[in-house]
This record gives C-alpha cells, sequence and structure tokens, in this order.
C-alpha cells in the first residue's frame, strides 16, 4: 500500500485535547443499563464516549449533525473523557456502548475488553519526540543515557518504543520519566528533562516556549503510525448487532461528508472541542491525519493491512508490558467483515 498517495490524497486533520478528570466516575455512578429505547421512540440512545480531539471526534459530530445515526434508528449521548484508558475503563465497566478511541484500540481489546468495530484514521505526525537544546540529542541513537518524559501505557510511550527499538537501544539504557501529558510537556520545556515523547497539540506548547527545541523523529518517520477507532462494549456488540452495524453505516455516512468536504465538516466538528481549542488550532490538528475514503478503508480492511497496523500497536504495547493478560491477537477482536458487509449494502 502506498502510504504516501493517501497521505497526498485527501486534506489532513487531527487534535487532541484533555477536559474534566471526573468524567469516568461520574459515568459509573449512573450505573450500566445498556442501549435504551423509550417506550413510543423510534430511536435507541446509544451511549458514546469519546476524547475532545479533531482526530477522535470528526466522523462521530458529522455523522450526528447530518443525521445519519438517526438514519439507522440510533441516536447517540455523548460523554469526554480525558485519555482513552479512562474511556476503556468506562466501557468496560458498563458505563457505556460505544468509545471512539486512539491508540488503546490495540490494548484493552485485546485482553477481551471490547470489541473494535470501525478505524477512525491513521495519525501520521500527532506522536512527536523533542529533544532540549542542549542535550546533545540529534537523532534517536542519541537518546541513550538521556532522561525521557512521557506518559506510559499510551500512544506517545508506544512511540517511544519504536524509536527506542530502531536505534537499538533498550529502557535500561534510557531513564524515562513517567508523567501526565501536560506534566510531562512542562517537565520538558523547563528543561528539567533532556526530551519528551509527546502528542498534538502540546507541541505547540513547545514552539512557544522552547523554541529551539529539535524535533528528532515523528509516529510516520519512524513507520508507526498510529490508529484509532470505535470499540463497542462486549455487551454491547454480542446483544445488538444491528446496532453495531447501524454505527458502521453511519460512520461510513460521514465519512463520505468528511472527504467530500472537509472545511464544511470543520463547522461542524470543530465548536464541539472549542473549550480546548480554537478552530485554527483544530484544523492545523487535523492536517495531521490521514483521511481515506471508504473504498480506500475497504482495501486495507480485505488485504491484511488494517490488521497488521493493530498487530504492530498490540506488539509494543506487549513489549513496554502494557498489556498482561492479554491473549487474543487482532483478528480476535477486529473482524473486518462487517465493514465490508455494511459497505456493500
Amino acid at each position: 500500500m502506498n502510504k504516501g498517495r493517501h497521505m497526498k490524497r485527501h486534506m489532513k486533520r487531527y487534535g487532541i485535547a484533555a477536559i474534566a478528570a471526573t468524567a469516568a466516575l461520574m459515568l459509573a455512578a449512573c450505573g450500566a443499563t445498556g442501549p435504551e429505547q423509550a417506550q413510543g421512540e423510534e430511536y435507541v440512545t446509544v451511549r458514546v464516549g469519546y476524547i475532545p480531539g479533531a482526530h477522535d471526534i470528526a466522523q462521530l459530530f458529522v455523522a450526528e449533525r447530518a443525521g445519519h445515526f438517526e438514519e439507522q434508528g440510533i441516536r447517540i449521548e455523548t460523554t469526554a473523557f480525558q485519555t482513552g484508558i479512562s474511556l476503556a475503563q468506562a466501557l468496560t465497566g458498563g458505563s457505556l456502548d460505544v468509545g471512539v478511541m486512539g491508540a488503546v484500540v490495540a490494548n484493552f481489546p485485546a485482553k477481551g475488553q471490547g470489541k473494535l468495530f470501525v478505524l477512525n484514521n491513521q495519525q501520521v505526525d500527532i506522536h512527536q519526540i523533542w529533544a532540549a537544546p542542549g542535550s546533545g540529542i540529534t537523532s534517536v541513537e542519541d537518546l541513550a543515557g538521556k532522561t525521557i518524559a512521557t506518559t506510559s501505557g499510551t500512544a506517545a510511550d508506544l512511540v517511544l518504543q519504536v524509536a527506542l527499538d530502531k536505534a537499538g537501544l533498550s529502557r535500561d539504557d534510557v531513564e524515562v520519566v513517567n508523567l501526565d501529558m501536560p506534566a510531562a510537556t512542562n517537565a520538558f520545556v523547563t528543561e528539567n528533562v533532556d526530551a519528551a515523547s509527546i502528542w498534538s497539540p502540546f507541541d505547540k506548547q513547545v514552539a512557544e516556549l522552547l523554541p529551539d527545541a529539535t524535533l528528532v523523529a515523528t509516529a510516520a518517520e519512524l513507520g508507526s503510525p498510529i490508529s484509532g477507532g470505535w470499540v463497542a462494549s462486549n455487551s454491547f456488540y454480542e446483544e445488538h448487532p444491528d446496532l453495531v452495524k447501524g454505527m458502521v453505516r453511519a460512520w461510513q455516512a460521514a465519512n463520505d461528508d468528511l472527504v467530500a468536504d472537509p472545511e464544511g465538516s470543520f463547522d461542524i466538528f470543530c465548536p464541539r472541542i472549542e473549550q480546548n481549542m480554537d478552530r485554527e488550532l483544530c484544523e492545523t490538528l487535523y492536517a495531521k491525519t490521514d483521511l481515506l475514503t471508504n473504498e480506500e478503508w475497504a482495501e486495507l480492511y480485505s488485504d491484511g493491512t488494517a490488521l497488521g497496523w493493530l498487530e504492530n500497536m498490540q506488539s509494543v504495547f506487549e513489549q513496554i508490558g502494557a498489556l498482561e493478560g492479554a491473549d487474543l491477537r487482532p483478528e480476535d477482536y477486529f473482524d473486518t467483515q462487517l465493514f465490508l458487509d455494511a459497505l456493500a449494502e
């Protein structure tokens, strides 16, 4: 598959931002009731959790505004989360039916906690490794003996591991400082660490506060783009296959809208995260993802490429110790035929 062809054919966008950390607890307190259809109503309410970043929410909110969910007899009830880990925990705990998340699509489902049913995009330049001025770091090989801030178990940590592997280094050769992403970025821009593995939009903070910092590598340059997607709870997936397929159809319709009119789509989903970022940043970050047509996605699903992406991510999660107890492979928790069947109908 020619990755450059996909990266140039369509407009590319992305973003990620944090919100109230109490969301998971609030949802858990609400109890686990599953999708509901009020008496006399023609729509079933599906509870959806998401990360408030442009790369995650584009298809979700375009589909909602365009009425694509309602065309499938679905109305969504959305709740934002700070991290993919807290979102996945709420999904596993029964407070959600569907989670729209990033790299953890190759984490929790691999442990039997949820079923992935559609991929969102390829996040090609979102995750980045930066070096502080005076650190002597100009390549991933130079990370040896250095202190590196990141958030353990996240996509940024995954990309760091890929970089270490390519440099022939292990975790024993560096000192990894585990902090939440705002703290990791702050430690870097105040030059308390030599390097940081972060994700956008925290690179904006680096540009503003440490302009002489060096961008060492991105996930795309390391050959390790990150895939996110939509994950259903096990009970929702098993008990409501018609609704799962309806969610896939709504995603496909929204993706058609995005490909046809990316600029117009900004008017829909960027305001949904305006408390986290302005319109300009929303567009800039979305440009760091690879937007593909449904037909291109179908090819990637059919030829095994999509499963290969998940296998790569899962393998790195296993390597960094984030998948203890996982005994499933991507083909066990991601049925690519579902997308293909929905597209053919």
